[in-house]
């Protein structure tokens, strides 16, 4: 006869709850009962308890097995035609792909074929969408500006930004580089609302003659960068001639000593004291352009530095000095010096800048101008070091309470005053990587490429106001939507 009790009575096995099966299964693995104190405990066979700690074991390895992790399927993305044609647009932009880069990516990643013409007819479907935001962004905010030309395949590409929010303006491909073809694009941004209040060239001709009819009333003033690199080659050269010359003499001396009929050896003797004088000269034109550049690169240039008369007394000294070299040795010198001269004005128009905005904060504080430029020059100092600690002690001897604002203002002053151009050279250096793989790249592409630059987040800045923000973002001072969604595309998400 079959016992009831023993039929509806569960094994304990059956009606474990997994809190319970998770416990028992800690308890085996950490070794605190034996596995037959934990079946007795909970009243189970060895073999569950074994099969539990098994089922543990088994899910940690596979957490941290890494083909499985490889392998897992993370997300679904729906892909659709328009999605392909996002990639295809990503890969020219963001990774700065070649048209047959994205075609064979495409196969590769997604088992999709496109042909040449279908990559190209993507880019192209784009182009008028890039081109009217690029035509209808208001640039009245734009108030002071860098400009250059740069060159693809010797055909020039115009281009301009804003230096506060490297806002690309003008991106144009172009068969001249004359002041007509700058001022018809210049022109053109005027309708925009573009009204700088200073812009930053080199000494291009056409750039200048171009901005001079639409702007005549705009500073355009000279870029420090293209002048000190000049300067740079200058010294790097005399440095090279006088290392030449001390080679050139150690090996006249070197063949007079091997000589032995005394006929030679007197000829030779002459070359060897021509080689001195070579390098007598090129050692008192080495040492003397080193410290003519470094006057002008610390003292004139410098933006923490004397007043504008002092500047430009001390510019023409330099001048004069280099004059002086020139009759000694003409080649390079002349040109440098020349260049110079012609560009005093422009060159140290960031002094007459500084001075304006000193004479107001010593206005605003009561205080003498030159007061302020010596708080100016007293920034050539670190401000940790023991020259600044000493030299400062008479402006707050003279300051008293009002010394930490003055500094303040004339560092705002100083940090917010331009005298390069580095800004447009920093947007070519950029641009130059999507020109390398192609031969020929015409307007059309280039307006994409304007408006992917300024819609696009910086990843990266020394600046804290332009990271994660793209260059629109920051003149405008208003959030926008994501690049590929102003070019009318909707961008995959995951789900929350």
């Amino acid at each position: 006869m079959i016992n009831a009790t023993a039929i509806l009575t569960p094994y304990p096995a059956n009606s474990m709850s997994n809190a319970d099966k998770k416990s028992l299964a800690i308890k085996s693995i950490t070794g605190e009962q034996t596995i037959s104190a934990i079946a007795n405990d909970y009243k189970v066979s060895r073999k569950f308890v074994n099969n539990q700690k098994q089922k543990i074991l088994g899910a940690v390895n596979e957490a941290f097995d890494e083909k499985a992790d490889g392998d897992k399927v993370l997300y679904q993305i729906p892909v659709t035609k328009n999605w392909l044609k996002q990639c295809v647009i990503s890969f020219a932009l963001d990774c700065r792909s070649s048209f047959r880069g994205i075609i064979k990516s495409m196969c590769n990643l997604f088992d999709f074929k496109f042909s040449l013409g279908s990559v190209c007819n993507i880019i192209q479907s784009v182009i008028p969408i890039a081109k009217n935001i690029n035509e209808n962004q208001d640039l009245s905010n734009i108030k002071l500006c860098a400009q250059d030309e740069m060159f693809q395949h010797n055909q020039p590409v115009l281009t301009g930004v804003d230096i506060p929010s490297l806002y690309c303006y003008l991106l144009s491909l172009n068969e001249q580089r004359d002041g007509d073809t700058w001022a018809i694009h210049l022109l053109d941004l005027q309708k925009q609302g573009f009204n700088p209040e200073r812009v930053f060239a080199d000494d291009g001709s056409g750039l200048r003659a171009g901005h001079q009819y639409v702007f005549p009333n705009t500073p355009c003033d000279a870029d420090h960068f293209h002048i000190s690199k000049d300067l740079m080659d200058l010294r790097r050269y005399f440095r090279n001639r006088l290392k030449s010359s001390i080679s050139h003499r150690i090996l006249m001396e070197s063949k007079m000593n091997e000589l032995a009929d005394m006929a030679r050896a007197m000829k030779q003797e002459k070359k060897v004291a021509q080689a001195k004088k070579e390098e007598i000269k090129f050692r008192y034109l080495s040492g003397s352009i080193d410290t003519l550049i470094s006057w002008i690169e610390h003292d004139v240039f410098n933006m923490a530095g004397y007043n504008p008369d002092i500047r430009r007394e001390l510019f023409d000294f330099i001048v004069a000095e280099f004059k002086k070299l020139e009759k000694i040795h003409k080649h390079r010198i002349r040109a440098i010096r020349v260049k110079l001269k012609n560009h005093r004005d422009l060159l140290l128009a960031f002094a007459d800048v500084l001075n304006d905005k000193f004479a107001h904060i010593a206005k605003e504080s009561s205080l003498t101008l030159e007061t302020i430029w010596v708080m100016c020059e007293l920034q050539r100092c670190k401000q940790s070091g023991d020259s600044y600690a000493i030299r400062s002690l008479p402006l707050q001897f003279q300051l008293g309470e009002q010394y930490d604002v003055v500094e303040d203002a004339v560092i705002a002053a100083m940090n917010t005053t331009e005298k390069t151009s580095s800004m447009v050279e920093n947007l070519n250096s950029r641009i130059s990587s999507y020109f390398f793989l192609r031969k020929e790249i015409g307007n059309d592409y280039l307006q994409l490429l304007q408006l992917y630059l300024n819609h696009s987040p910086f990843l990266r800045s020394d600046d804290p106001k332009r990271r994660k923000k793209s260059p629109t973002e920051i003149l405008t001072n208003k959030p926008h939507d994501h690049w590929l969604e102003l070019l009318g595309f909707k961008r995959f998400k995951r789900a929350a």
